[in-house]
C-alpha cells in the first residue's frame, strides 16, 4: 500500500511538472496563433483547442464516461468557468504580452484560499493576507513596464487576464467540491473540457462567423502549435491536474502549477516577444513569492506542528510508563 501511494504521489509530481511546462509554453503559442492564423477568429482557436481535447479524452476514456444529471451538473458549471477564464485570457493577450499574461494568470492561486473560505466557511490564516499584499504589489510593478508599441493598452489586457484568473480560481474550487461529492476525475475532466468546447463553438459562430471567409489559416505555421496546445496543453494537462489533485496536497499542486508563470516568461523572452526588464523580474518575483507564501509556508508550518505534537505524545507516554514503574 505504501509503495502504491508513493508511486501515485511521484506520478502526480511528474504530471504536474509537465503541465506547468506545457502551460508556460502555451502563453507564447496562443499568442502566436491568435495573431496569425486565428487573428480574425480568436475564439475559434479555443473552440479547436477544447473540442479537439474532448475528442481525444472521449476516445481514451469512452468506457469510463457517464452521461447523467450529476456529470452534466458538475461538468457544465466547470465548463462555463473554463470558457470564461480562457476567453478573458485570450482577449487579454491582444492587449498585453505573454509574460504579463503568465504572471497575472498565476495570481489565481492566491485567490483560491478566499474562495475556499466562502465555499467551506473556513477563514484563511493571516499569512494569506500578507501574500495578497505581495501579489498586488507585484502586479502593480509588472504594469509599470512600458510597451514599445504605443498602440497597446497593457493595463486593459492585464485586467482582462486578472478576470480570467478569477474564473480559473473558481474552477479549481468547484472541481475540488465536485470530487468531494463523488465525481471521478475521468468524468470531471472530460465533461468540463467538452462543455467549454461547445461554448466556444457557439460564441465563435455568433460573434466571429462573418470573419471566417477572411481568416488566413497557415497550415505549415499552425499545425504543430495546435497539436501541442490541443493534446498537451488541454487534454493531457487537465487530466494530469485532476489526477494529481487526488494524490498530492493542495500546496504541492499549487506550487508546481505556479511554475507555468516563470516558464512562460522565459520562453517569451527566448522567442523575442518580451525583453528582460526590472519590472518583469521584480514584479514576477513578488507574485511567485506570494504564491509560495500562501500555499507552501502554511503546509510546512502545519507539518512541523504535527511532528511536535507526535513528539509531545511520545514523551508523555514515556513519562507515564516511568511513573508507573
Amino acid at each position: 500500500m505504501v509503495t502504491k501511494i508513493n508511486k501515485q504521489h511521484t506520478l502526480g509530481i511528474i504530471l504536474l511538472s509537465a503541465t506547468a511546462i506545457l502551460w508556460g509554453a502555451g502563453f507564447v503559442l496562443n499568442s502566436q496563433l491568435s495573431s496569425t492564423s486565428f487573428v480574425n477568429a480568436p475564439a475559434m482557436l479555443n473552440a479547436v483547442r477544447f473540442v479537439g481535447a474532448a475528442l481525444i479524452l472521449l476516445i481514451i476514456f469512452a468506457r469510463k464516461l457517464k452521461f447523467n444529471k450529476k456529470t452534466l451538473l458538475y461538468g457544465s458549471i466547470g465548463g462555463i468557468m473554463l470558457f470564461a477564464g480562457f476567453q478573458l485570457q485570450l482577449v487579454g493577450l491582444g492587449y498585453t504580452t505573454p509574460a504579463h499574461c503568465g504572471f497575472f494568470t498565476a495570481s489565481y492561486i492566491v485567490f483560491v484560499p478566499f474562495m475556499s473560505w466562502i465555499a467551506y466557511k473556513k477563514r484563511p490564516k493571516w499569512i494569506v493576507f500578507v501574500g495578497i499584499a505581495l501579489a498586488i504589489t507585484g502586479l502593480v510593478i509588472l504594469n509599470l513596464n512600458k510597451e514599445t508599441d504605443s498602440s497597446k493598452s497593457t493595463w486593459i489586457g492585464d485586467l482582462l487576464t486578472l478576470g480570467g484568473a478569477t474564473m480559473f480560481a473558481l474552477q479549481i474550487v468547484w472541481g475540488d467540491y465536485a470530487l468531494k461529492k463523488g465525481m471521478d476525475y475521468n468524468n470531471l475532466t472530460f465533461w468540463q473540457v467538452a462543455f467549454a468546447g461547445v461554448l466556444f463553438i457557439l460564441y465563435s459562430l455568433i460573434f466571429e462567423s462573418k470573419n471566417y471567409d477572411i481568416a488566413n489559416f497557415d497550415v505549415n505555421y499552425s499545425w504543430w502549435r495546435l497539436l501541442i496546445v490541443v493534446f498537451g496543453g488541454t487534454a493531457f494537462a487537465y487530466y494530469a491536474q485532476t489526477y494529481a489533485q487526488m494524490h498530492l496536497t493542495p500546496s504541492e499542486t499549487s506550487l508546481l502549477l505556479a511554475c507555468e508563470s516563470p516558464i512562460g516568461m522565459v520562453i517569451s523572452v527566448i522567442v523575442g516577444l518580451d525583453d528582460v526588464t526590472w519590472t518583469i523580474f521584480v514584479g514576477g518575483t513578488l507574485v511567485i513569492a506570494a504564491v509560495i507564501l500562501v500555499e507552501v509556508v502554511p503546509a510546512l508550518t502545519d507539518k512541523k506542528r504535527k511532528i511536535q505534537e507526535q513528539v509531545n505524545v511520545t514523551e508523555t507516554t514515556e513519562n507515564t510508563t516511568d511513573d508507573t514503574q
